[in-house]
């Protein structure tokens, strides 16, 4: 089996929703906003996910994924503490350690050898972007699966919160694709001074999560 086969290989696996990292138990606010009645819709949900690339997630975690695939160590630590400082709620923080925790150990259960120098990370961008490197994931292929994960697995999240067919779910996410190949190149050509966003709409709906009366998702 070729080089190139193999990494593809490894970085589906590592992109499947079916990795165990847990990430399928958070929505990033896309519960509260259910609930309230303001994504109801597969246009709704594009909006929400188009939200979420331009202005919260894909400026703080898409970036910081393609920075830690070529960073030192001193830099991953580094990322690592300007990622917990711009995740202002505390439950998305709490779930990206988490997430980032889980990846890193499922990741070296299954490849020992390929990951035994492995550098310390925290964050599930950082974790994703040092682990897809070690295991000979080019930087794109590496940012672009990081990216199409999150979205898929934000659709997912919507076919269990609202009255959404798989097929319309996937709609949504076909009207993001724009807004998610945006995210992916800028990713690639970012700095760590690029890593900020501003979404306090999105902020406030994954901070009030904790508060619905009855939820499916941690945050």
């Amino acid at each position: 089996m070729s080089l190139p086969t193999l990494a593809l290989l490894r970085l589906l696996q590592l992109s499947d929703s079916a990795f165990p990292t847990g990430a399928y138990a958070f929505s990033d606010g896309l519960e509260t906003l259910t609930v309230r009645g303001e994504v109801r819709t597969a246009t709704d949900l594009s909006a929400f996910l188009c939200g979420q690339l331009a202005h919260g997630w894909g400026r703080q975690d898409a970036p910081a994924c393609a920075l830690a695939w070529a960073a030192t160590p001193t830099e991953l630590t580094d990322l690592d503490t300007l990622l917990t400082d711009l995740k202002l709620v505390q439950g998305p923080r709490e779930a990206s350690l988490r997430v980032g925790a889980n990846l890193r150990r499922a990741a070296l259960h299954l490849w020992p050898q390929e990951l035994a120098d492995l550098p310390t990370t925290r964050h599930h961008a950082t974790s994703f972007g040092v682990i897809a490197a070690a295991l000979g994931v080019a930087q794109a292929d590496a940012v672009g699966a990081y990216v199409s994960a999150w979205l898929l697995g934000r659709v997912t999240s919507a076919t269990r919160l609202m009255k959404l067919g798989g097929l319309e779910a996937q709609r949504a996410a076909r009207l993001a694709e724009d807004a998610a190949q945006t995210c992916v190149e800028a990713a690639l050509h970012a700095t760590p001074d690029d890593l900020g966003g501003f979404s306090p709409l999105l902020d406030m709906a994954a901070h009030e999560q904790a508060g619905l009366e009855s939820r499916l998702f941690q945050t």
